[in-house]
């Protein structure tokens, strides 16, 4: 599905922060169907059919241990959204800043542990496909207090969570005017919560196959999950994990 305008509080934008940027451009690429376009600063921008999907930043020297995928959510007012993230127990990890002429940006913690960030455009809208093969058509969040992430997340971006197929996930999650839900929150191990991207595909199992010959893990096999489709967690060659999606 194209997209031109993120709604306030959609899923948006995702970074791919690694150690290295050749081996991803060459895994993802290969797995995806992505073009690899780079910018003079290093940044890569990850295209699908002509339409910027994700990015990807090469990590300094001693920062290794950061690699992983970053979500964005859509914020018509980064100022507000880090107030309400604040007020509703969350922590600012990058305050909001511009970002060139594309936008500004701001990082922050939820009380859980978990990262993610916000985006407010300027130049650049966010991802222009979503929810199709080879565009982000998932979101997971790992987290020992399902309550309260929900709760949070209702306070900074006005989300709802409805109860989820028989044997699914505790809570499906839909942004403000949203048609279709986007995430999911299943329960986790504390000091371990976070988000997971879902990639789409057509062939999951197919997929999965594909990226171990790319070099990549197989973390958990390809399952059913309830009211989400059939899904398969992997590790990249950097070991960043991120799962596949055929949605049903």
């Amino acid at each position: 599905m194209k997209i031109t305008r993120h709604p306030a509080g959609a899923p948006c934008w995702a970074d791919l922060d690694t150690p290295d940027v050749a081996s991803a451009r060459t895994f993802y690429t290969s797995l995806l169907g992505w073009e690899a376009l780079e910018l003079p600063s290093g940044y890569v921008n990850f295209v699908l059919r002509g339409e910027k999907i994700v990015g990807a930043v090469k990590l300094r020297e001693g920062q290794e241990h950061s690699a992983g995928w970053s979500v964005y959510f859509m914020s018509d007012d980064l100022n507000g959204t880090t107030k309400a993230v604040e007020e509703a127990g969350g922590r600012v990890v990058s305050p909001p800043t511009k970002v060139s002429v594309a936008g500004s940006a701001a990082v922050y913690e939820a009380p859980d542990g978990a990262v993610f960030g916000a985006w407010e455009p300027d130049k650049h809208p966010g991802s222009g496909l979503v929810r199709e093969p080879g565009a982000l058509s998932w979101f997971g969040l790992s987290t020992p207090d399902i309550d309260g992430a929900k709760a949070f997340y209702t306070q900074v971006f006005g989300w709802s969570a409805a109860v989820p197929p028989a044997g699914g996930a505790a809570a499906h999650l839909t942004f403000v005017g949203g048609v279709a839900e986007f995430g999911g929150i299943t329960s986790g191990p504390e000091g371990a919560a976070g988000w997971t991207l879902h990639f789409g595909v057509a062939d999951v199992d197919g997929a999965s196959v594909a990226a171990v010959a790319l070099g990549g893990t197989v973390v958990s096999a390809p399952s059913e999950a309830p009211g989400v489709g059939r899904v398969a967690v992997l590790r990249d060659p950097a070991g960043v994990s991120f799962a596949l999606v055929q949605h049903t």
